[in-house]
């Protein structure tokens, strides 16, 4: 490695420094944002430098600063006399909105002093070579007072239009002086633990996907341990979805679970040994720790509250709360405080949430927005109306919540962009202390890298600008002296929720459980998994996915085919005489007694049926015969409608058409049958009479017979 070169280390070029002014003014005319590609590049001979490593993630005294990458000269041109350059602004920057404009290369009047350089073979199209720059930070007299710096890795190089700069990649390190200068700001950290909803109402899962998320490398089981890294040095609280608990318990259990395959047969689960041991390690890092208990399922509150579906929020809430209480027993459950998803929501679901029992709620900061523009970023509290409570607003900085949201490709600088913000966070009121609290908020299913958690948890944690303050203090605190306007649920977060045909649906598959439930002898037998289906169908994660259609039409199809075991069995049958019996059939295949109600409905009058009116038992996966007693009134074909109900009288069930042929008459068709009878033989007997008397008196004018005269 040579030693510190500057700017005027081109001086003995004087034909190659004339165009690297023209050069640099290309790269900043066409340059993209270094959290994007991984580097700057220069528009005709693009080189991407991709950095590895940068020590420390905070400078202190005593440190040497490190940086370790490639470069890969991606364009068709050789690069000769390669040059890579370690460059440091001269003071630290001012404001956020200064860090941005770096961040996104908008300006270069912050890449400063060239503090080392090395040499590097020259650098062929297509290949790669690495480097390595380092620099002793008590040799760097520009790091003066607390604050953000702008680091660069810049690279020249000799091509066909002369030497100058091809590339620059710029970051951000916070410095900390032996005596600091400034008081902590308060920071609190929300860390979710939420997943996507992958059981089902028959208590198979719908795929291994969780057992994935849970292995060591998992997205959950990378989350998990960050934040107890995390927690080590910071207030984090972490926010846990009850059915992911519920799940990684099932799975857990001695006894496995199974999981739908592609074919749609059912295999043994392979995640049981790895749910086991993540959540362990859950009740370990959530001993004596905030948990923010979050609805059971996490379901869309918004939209929920907009379809009028307040019962299953409430009932979300007190399921989700029961099993937090049952599967985290020495946590510190917060079970007043909500968090609706993405941190929007409007003042009819705030209202439904105070009734409920909420009475703090985690809010993105721009649903609550300033009335005015700060030159400073204010504490994370506010009072926040609604319609009939007044809630504690806990409210998240928004351009954090943004960089976790869109991190960029490169976990690295996206991490460290995301730190060096907080540390001009502190920079801005630096006197200000810990009563002047942050909220940090990722997403609801953040997926970050194992790169991006190590580096926020290894500074994070030791980061001497933040103060850790738990929610519940967060919440505790007074709210600033800022004016802040109404609350806002943007359009695009309205058009995200869960579509109201969608949730009508569930409305209706939740009125088909309760009928359902309400003929079986043990419900606690069937209707928990099915209520269970309904909210995890009701999950945010279903927002703008057309999957949801696909899972509900399954559950739906389980719960009709569960009801469908309950049933009339069609008929026909004849009646020979006026009266009759209908025996009908009524079968039971469940696991389980129940207990239904018969109705009869005779599409004519010529059947008149007395009802039954006593409900009839059905034992497990039996039948039952019951005969309906009938009086024929007149002949013919009859179609009699057969309904099953419950004790309370609610149908159950379409109805099953009974044919009833009746061959004999009615009281009035059998006079007249008698009566034409008898004079059809009266006729008959008369005419006999007649002929028997006509023949009597023609004999009697013949006289008697003549003698035989024959010889």
């Amino acid at each position: 490695m040579t030693g510190p070169r500057t700017s005027g280390g081109t001086a003995g070029r004087p034909a190659r420094a004339g165009l690297l002014g023209l050069l640099v003014l290309a790269v900043l005319a066409v340059t993209v944002p270094a959290w994007a590609v991984r580097g700057a590049v220069a528009p005709d001979e693009p080189v991407v430098i991709t950095l590895e490593t940068l020590l420390p993630g905070l400078a202190r005294p005593g440190t040497d600063l490190q940086l370790t990458g490639a470069l890969d000269n991606t364009g068709t041109q050789d690069l000769r006399n390669v040059e890579v350059r370690l460059r440091l602004s001269q003071t630290h920057l001012n404001s956020r909105s200064e860090l941005a404009a770096v961040a996104a290369n908008r300006t270069s009047s912050r890449d400063g002093e060239v503090i080392a350089s090395r040499a590097l073979p020259d650098l062929g199209a297509g290949q790669s070579q690495p480097f390595d720059l380092s620099r002793p930070v008590d040799d760097l007299p520009a790091l003066t007072g607390f604050g953000v710096y702008v680091v660069g890795v810049e690279v020249l190089a000799s091509r066909s239009s002369g030497f100058g700069r091809v590339a620059i990649l710029r970051t951000l390190l916070p410095w900390v002086p032996a005596e600091p200068d400034f008081e902590a700001t308060g920071f609190t950290w929300l860390w979710p633990l939420v997943a996507r909803p992958v059981r089902l109402a028959d208590g198979t899962f719908a795929d291994d996907s969780l057992a994935a998320e849970l292995q060591p490398g998992g997205r959950l089981s990378r989350l998990l341990e960050a934040g107890v890294r995390l927690e080590q040095g910071a207030g984090l609280t972490w926010a846990v979805d009850p059915e992911l608990l519920d799940a990684v318990a099932e799975m857990a259990d001695e006894n496995g679970y199974e999981v739908l395959a592609p074919d749609r047969s059912l295999v043994p689960g392979e995640g049981s040994a790895v749910a086991a041991g993540w959540i362990d390690r859950l009740r370990a890092a959530t001993a004596g720790r905030e948990v923010l208990v979050l609805p059971y399922g996490d379901p869309d509150v918004t939209a929920m509250t907009r379809a009028g579906l307040g019962t299953d929020l409430v009932r979300a809430l007190v399921q989700g709360q029961e099993v937090v209480a049952a599967a985290l027993p020495a946590a510190d459950a917060l079970l007043d405080t909500a968090w609706p998803v993405d941190g929007f929501t409007n003042r009819d679901t705030l209202a439904a949430l105070g009734a409920a029992g909420s009475a703090a709620v985690v809010l993105d900061g721009r649903a609550v927005p300033t009335v005015i523009d700060l030159s400073y970023t204010p504490a994370g509290r506010a009072h926040v109306a609604s319609r009939s409570h007044r809630l504690s607003g806990l409210l998240a900085e928004p351009g954090l919540a943004e960089l976790l949201l869109r991190r960029g490709s490169d976990p690295l600088l996206g991490a460290q962009r995301l730190l060096a913000e907080t540390a001009m966070i502190t920079s801005e009121l630096p006197g200000a202390g810990p009563g002047r609290t942050i909220l940090v908020m990722p997403p609801r299913r953040w997926d970050p890298s194992q790169e991006y958690l190590d580096r926020l948890a290894e500074v994070g944690a030791q980061a001497p600008w933040m103060a850790p303050v738990s929610l519940a203090e967060a919440g505790a605190l007074d709210p600033p002296e800022v004016d802040r306007g109404p609350l806002r649920y943007p359009a695009a977060q309205r058009a995200q929720e869960l579509p109201a045909p969608y949730l009508s649906a569930l409305d209706s598959m939740r009125s088909s459980i309760a009928v359902f439930s309400t003929i079986l002898t043990d419900p606690d037998q069937l209707i928990p998994s099915l209520d269970r289906a309904v909210l995890l169908l009701e999950s945010s994660w279903w927002r703008e996915r057309d999957s949801r259609a696909i899972r509900l039409n399954r559950e739906r199809g389980y719960l009709a085919d569960l009801r469908g075991e309950v049933r009339v069995q069609p008929g026909s049958f004849t009646f020979s005489s006026r009266r009759g019996t209908i025996p009908l059939t009524v079968a039971n295949g469940l696991d389980q007694d129940v207990r239904v109600v018969l109705r009869l409905q005779p599409q004519t009058i010529q059947l008149q049926l007395e009802q039954p009116r006593q409900p009839i038992r059905i034992g497990p996966r039996q039948k039952t015969q019951r005969e309906v007693d009938a009086v024929a009134v007149a002949g013919g074909d009859v179609l009699v409608d057969v309904t099953l109900e419950t004790r309370e009288g609610a149908p159950y069930g379409q109805p099953v058409q009974v044919r009833i042929s009746i061959t004999d008459y009615g009281t009035v068709a059998l006079y007249i049958t008698v009566a034409a009878a008898a004079v059809l033989f009266l006729t008959a007997g008369v005419r006999i009479l007649q002929r028997v008397r006509a023949a009597r008196r023609a004999s009697e004018r013949e006289g008697p017979p003549l003698p035989d005269r024959t010889p």
